[in-house]
């Protein structure tokens, strides 16, 4: 073990202070796999042996198949991988698990940012979504043993897969395929991510494995527990196969985020007749109309919404996995599987947050008391509240609540048949079901009519420093209190039926492939709303307040007095409600990182006590027909594929060529809402759509061989398309009947397309060690935009606001390198050493978007235009260990955030480390830790000095035994 490695280990030992080595039971290796299938039934060559009972063996480096060469461990992952890369038809990249329950990674998400080309999205600190070449999340295709895996987003329905609630314990191999063949489920313009569990065949002899760890989270300052169990079993003279999963554990997720919502900058003189806002200093970007402190013609910027954030998401998961085999002969394979996941979080987000917004001149700014930075950016701002009754500057106490469900089925009937040795046939029936239930609450207590806010940025961070005239860890200065709750249930599920068959000719042709697929997609989406607030000051009524809750029986919401009350008697309910049931939360804020000052620890917690005293009203009686529809695709396709072999000049040359027809039939439903005008009503009118669209997606993708088993190039050409989310497809229809304008959702939308080409070389040292390079391109079109158009509903005219398909092209040109090596020629105990390595870049060119204010192009939503991985591990047969890097370059979040900035996400890197000890055959310790050195996560406006987010979400550290029973 290298000193770096060790010392890094011993930093995490002790964060877990002794805690992650308590829990016992992990997963052992079994046997040796016999040939493996990929989820479209191809065979794929068997992987390299993998024991645990075994010195590591060096591998041969002047032949890559070599002699029949045991590797293990660490390298039995990477020689599996590597494997599954050289044989690919496509371009492919692939991680496989050490052993059985031994995922290099806690997270599915998390291992898929150690591939090439893939950068991961973060919630909590866990990998969440991944990127595949500058695609976003939702524009790729995820599987699992072939079937699709549907969003479980709990926000508006999307098509961007949570990984989280998805075991790696489960997982075989991940592999992420960036070129397409004719055979594969359309829907992957970034790349199809592979899940491929375990099988009961792969193990003759059979298993039972289990686990049990501890997880610590250094910011929670929790411990918490994770089980799994996974077994296999022959029966019937080893012509059925059983093979059962299932994983529990609990996690806490707490991170904790100091934010500015926005960066604005603000009017000189407040809006009227004579000053329109159409004409003002952010809607027309009429510089001569904002604050511009230094003079320059420019207006500043300036915070809009600072607040501070600790988050505590408590976490159960819970999932399955169950496969029976019939293999009655060697030409015969009959299935039934499924796979079950559940996450459920406990939500409760804890905000202080400020309002500054003012009608007042120069926004209520202090410009005696304020200074500017760099970037025409405030360092240091001081606002003024206006006079009078409360509004104006306020410090608000807001805890979202709540739990947030997320559930997933995959269920799928199959079989094959060689019905001759050159001819088989494939079918397959599936099913698949997606839940998300996120039941929020809310409880909000404002501190109206503040004297004045200080916001300083001036630290080596630029985070912002808040001082307030009150002290927050009363309940001083309370005015209003609000509760709502507003539960939406997203679901999608579907039926995926499809029949493929393949004729094996005796020539240069060495398979030809054919088949059909009706894939039919049902997405649901229903909200509700509940809310009711306490106004101790009600406009123009001096001394008196009210309570009241809002209705949506004309279609829109409508607020409604539920009763009435002096200002005293609302402000000591509101004091009883929030009084006795408030606590300061759990810890001090921000304690795992660095803020760069020494500010606010704590303040007024509004758990759901809070909640419960107020009376949560019922949100069913509201339902929201905006946001209440149905989208349905119907999917049709059939494609031929072909795949040759030739010998030109004597080297080997294989591709695979073929075309994909896909006719898409959409059907929505939902609602036209109108809200009311004066004296005319509001409405609700159903509302019904369809579209069609039809696809031809061909592919080439050829190998060749200039050094057998060793060297060989590799070129592509592809087309491929994903489609549009649904809440864009949705009709989500409202009318305002007083500006005479809307907006709508579009089902006429085509999918996003694109044109894709790789050119790389190969290099197979050994059955471990390799070196690659891949040239690529990626044209997309079809862009989903935002435009305005008028449309005659009812015979009035209105401007509505619509998604369309855009005409921009974006051009995504890169380079991908990778590469591992064993240093198996060091001598004993130095041959366990090696290292892996990837770098990506890339680059986009015709994006339209523009920074709204500099006029500068910004580059590809989610690109980093440089990322790496880097990991040194050694492995001797009986100790184990790992240290690993993941970094990535700038990246575009939104091309237009609050304030009308851009918002990009900052470089970002994170140390993983991972250690293990065989004691015996059966039985080993393990020790893991997730951020070691305590990264932070920021994000900022357009410039450093316009930070939007500084998060932490601290060190984990994961604990425990492998044991085989």
């Amino acid at each position: 073990m290298t000193h770096t490695t060790a010392a890094v280990l011993t930093g995490v030992s002790r964060v877990a202070l002794g805690a992650a080595l308590l829990l016992a039971a992990g997963t052992v290796a079994a046997q040796t796999a016999p040939v493996a299938t990929t989820p479209q039934g191809a065979p794929v060559p068997p992987p390299v042996q993998a024991t645990t009972d075994q010195p590591t063996q060096p591998a041969q480096a002047d032949d890559a198949s070599g002699p029949d060469i045991v590797v293990t461990g660490i390298r039995a992952s990477l020689a599996n991988a590597l494997s599954a890369k050289r044989d690919s038809a496509q371009v492919l990249d692939a991680i496989s698990a050490e052993d059985i329950g031994k995922f290099p990674d806690k997270n599915v998400g998390e291992a898929l940012q150690r591939v090439t080309g893939v950068q991961i999205t973060r919630a909590g600190g866990e990998g969440s979504g991944v990127s595949i070449r500058g695609a976003d999340p939702a524009l790729n295709r995820v599987e699992i043993n072939g079937q699709t895996a549907l969003s479980t987003a709990a926000g508006v329905a999307s098509r961007s897969v949570e990984f989280r609630d998805i075991p790696a314990e489960f997982v075989s191999r991940l592999e992420v395929v960036k070129s397409a063949t004719a055979d594969m489920t359309e829907g992957g313009l970034g790349g199809t991510v592979r899940i491929i569990t375990r099988r009961p065949f792969d193990a003759k002899e059979g298993f039972l494995s289990g686990s049990a760890q501890a997880v610590y989270g250094d910011l929670a300052d929790r411990v918490d527990p994770k089980f799994a169990l996974i077994g296999s079993k022959l029966f019937a003279n080893d012509t059925i196969g059983v093979l059962m999963s299932g994983t529990y554990e609990k996690r806490s997720l707490w991170y904790d985020q100091a934010r500015t919502t926005g960066w604005r900058q603000i009017e000189r003189f407040p809006t009227s007749a004579t000053n329109p806002a159409s004409t003002g200093c952010l809607a027309a970007r009429n510089q001569a109309r904002c604050v511009d402190i230094d003079n320059n013609g420019f207006g500043d910027f300036f915070p809009d919404i600072p607040r501070y954030v600790i988050n505590r998401e408590l976490t159960e998961r819970y999932a399955f996995n169950g496969i029976v085999e019939w293999r009655p002969s060697d030409d015969v394979r009959a299935f039934v599987e499924g796979t079950y996941t559940r996450g459920k979080q406990k939500i409760d987000s804890q905000f202080l947050q400020l309002s500054t917004t003012q009608a007042v001149a120069n926004g209520g700014v202090d410009l005696a008391n304020t200074t500017l930075g760099e970037d025409q950016t405030v360092d240091k701002v001081t606002f003024i509240g206006a006079a009078g009754a409360p509004g104006g500057l306020s410090a608000t106490y807001r805890n979202i609540l709540g739990v947030i469900d997320r559930q997933q089925f995959n269920g799928q009937v199959g079989a094959d048949w060689d019905v001759t040795d050159q001819f088989k046939i494939t079918g397959r029936a599936a099913y698949a079901k997606a839940k998300a239930y996120n039941n929020e609450i809310n409880a909000t207590a404002v501190a109206q009519g503040l004297s004045s806010i200080t916001v300083d940025y001036s630290n080596d961070q630029q985070a912002p420093n808040i001082t307030l005239p009150i002290d927050v860890a009363t309940t001083q200065g309370l005015t209003q209190f609000i509760v709502l709750r507003r539960p939406r249930y997203n679901e999608q599920q579907e039926i995926d039926l499809k029949l493929d068959g393949e004729y094996k000719p005796e020539s240069w042709l060495t398979s030809l492939k054919f088949g059909v697929q009706k894939r039919d997609v049902k997405v649901t989406s229903r909200l509700f709303d509940g809310t009711k607030t306490y106004n101790a000051f009600v406009a123009n009524t001096p001394g008196r307040g009210n309570i009241t809750s809002n209705t949506y029986a004309s279609g829109s919401s409508q607020t409604v007095t539920d009763s009435t009350g002096t200002t005293t008697d609302i402000l000591n309910q509101i004091q009883s409600i929030v009084g006795p049931n408030a606590t300061l939360g759990d810890h001090d804020f921000f304690n795992t990182g660095d803020l760069g000052f020494d500010g606010i620890k704590r303040w007024l917690n509004l758990g759901m006590n809070v909640a419960n005293a107020a009376g949560i009203p019922d949100p069913f009686v509201n339902p929201v027909a905006a946001d209440t529809w149905r989208v349905t695709d119907k999917n049709l396709a059939a494609y031929v594929s072909a795949a040759f072999e030739l010998e030109p000049l004597g080297k080997r040359l294989t591709g695979v060529v073929g075309a994909r027809v896909i006719n898409t039939k959409t059907d929505t439903r939902g609602s036209i809402v109108s809200a009311p005008a004066g004296t005319r009503p509001g409405s609700v009118t159903p509302f019904t759509s369809k579209g069609e669209y039809t696809e031809f997606l061909p592919s080439l993708n050829l190998k060749l061989e200039l050094i057998p088993n060793k060297l060989q190039l590799r070129g592509t050409a592809t087309e491929v398309i994903a489609r549009p989310a649904p809440s864009d497809l949705a009709p989500r229809f409202t009318l305002d009947n007083v500006g005479f304008t809307g907006s709508r959702g579009n089902p006429a939308l085509q999918p996003y397309r694109a044109r894709q080409y790789d050119l790389g070389v190969e290099w197979y040292l050994s059955r471990v060690n390799f070196v690659s390079a891949t040239l690529f391109r990626k044209d997309i079109s079809s862009f989903v935009d935002r435009t305005t158009q008028q449309e005659v509903i009812d015979g009035v005219n209105y401007t509505i606001t619509l998604p369309v398909n855009g005409t921009s092209k974006v051009q995504i040109n890169g380079a991908e390198f990778g590469g591992q090596y064993a240093f198996d020629f060091l001598p004993k105990p130095f041959d366990g050493f090696g290292v892996t390595a990837n770098y990506t870049w890339s680059d986009d060119k015709g994006y339209n978007q523009k920074d709204y204010f500099t006029g500068d192009a910004l580059t590809f939503p989610g690109l980093s235009k440089h990322s790496y991985n880097l990991s040194g591990y050694y492995d001797n047969g009986s100790l184990s260990a790992r240290l690993s890097y993941n970094w990535r370059s700038r990246y575009l979040i939104a091309a237009l955030d609050r304030g009308n900035n851009p918002a990009v996400g900052e470089p970002f890197g994170q140390w993983d480390a991972s250690a293990s000890a065989n004691l015996t055959e059966k039985v080993s310790l393990f020790l893991e830790g997730v951020n070691v050195f305590n990264a932070q996560r920021t994000e900022n406006a357009a410039s450093i000095y316009r930070r939007n987010i500084i998060e932490t979400y601290g060190r984990r550290v994961y604990g425990g035994v492998r044991v085989k029973f």
